[in-house]
């Protein structure tokens, strides 16, 4: 559905806020404004609580920086890998890339991979904040980052990597324009009304206020939510296999 299609819909079939004026004053309970920031904050909370929008981001490597901040918009980060590869990086986490290892070790373990030199990273984690270095408009946004290993060497310095995400709509419905449509898929435009709906009448006032109301949008709002992402996570699935080499498996038999 078109922006003003929803705006129409929650102010005159939901909320019923209509007007007979024909001149003066609008007599109107909530401005467009109002209604369009409600709208956005409900497609928001719908793809971050949902898990709705996934999509792929690309980050361009630099020769010896590991640790990169990813755009605002994502809220997670599903696989990686060169874009010019077929196979994904391992994914790993802070703790195994900086576990400390003895300088010595008796026997060859293959999955103690650190200390290998820069080159072609082959691992990635999301697990590390902003470098000391992050700009101040980095931290206000709150920017995970993605950290590679080994670092990149020249040789792949300014290639990418292609990232799939789960994120966040790259605009705001009040900057858009009437005719635009919300990046949240066209199932769920008439379900984040429901939010909308509970920030528009949960105020205390003896017109535009009705808290019951509010609470069961909500409750509706958060029922459909969970189930959106009950579908996103049975599609995201994918059954357990075996690790020979590791989590206990031997590379023997």
């Amino acid at each position: 559905m078109k922006l003003n299609e929803l705006l129409t819909e929650l102010r005159q079939n939901i909320l019923h806020d209509r007007s007979d004026r024909v001149e003066g004053l609008s007599d109107r309970l909530w401005s467009d404004e109002t209604l369009l920031r409600y709208i956005d904050e409900a497609q928001r909370k719908f793809c971050r609580e949902g898990l709705i929008l996934r999509t792929t981001r690309t980050v361009t490597l630099l020769t010896g920086v590991a640790t990169y901040a990813l755009d605002e918009n994502v809220l997670a980060v599903i696989s990686a890998k060169h874009t010019t590869d077929e196979a994904d990086l391992m994914r790993v986490g802070h703790h195994d890339l900086n576990i400390y290892i003895p300088n010595y070790m008796p026997y060859f373990d293959p999955t103690a991979y650190r200390g290998m030199p820069d080159g072609k990273p082959l691992a990635y984690s999301t697990d590390e904040y902003l470098q000391a270095g992050a700009t101040p408009s980095e931290r206000s946004l709150g920017r995970s980052t993605l950290r590679v290993y080994p670092k990149p060497t020249a040789a792949y310095n300014n290639t990418t990597l292609t990232l799939r995400i789960i994120g966040q709509p790259t605009r705001r419905l009040f900057e858009c324009k009437p005719h635009d449509v919300p990046e949240l898929p066209e199932d769920y435009h008439l379900d984040m009304l429901d939010w909308a709906a509970h920030l528009a009448l949960r105020i205390n006032d003896v017109d535009a206020g009705f808290r019951q109301a509010s609470a069961d949008f909500a409750a509706t709002f958060n029922a459909k939510v969970r189930e959106a992402r009950r579908q996103t996570m049975r599609k995201l699935f994918a059954p357990q296999g075996h690790g020979f080499g590791q989590n206990g498996w031997s590379w023997e038999r």
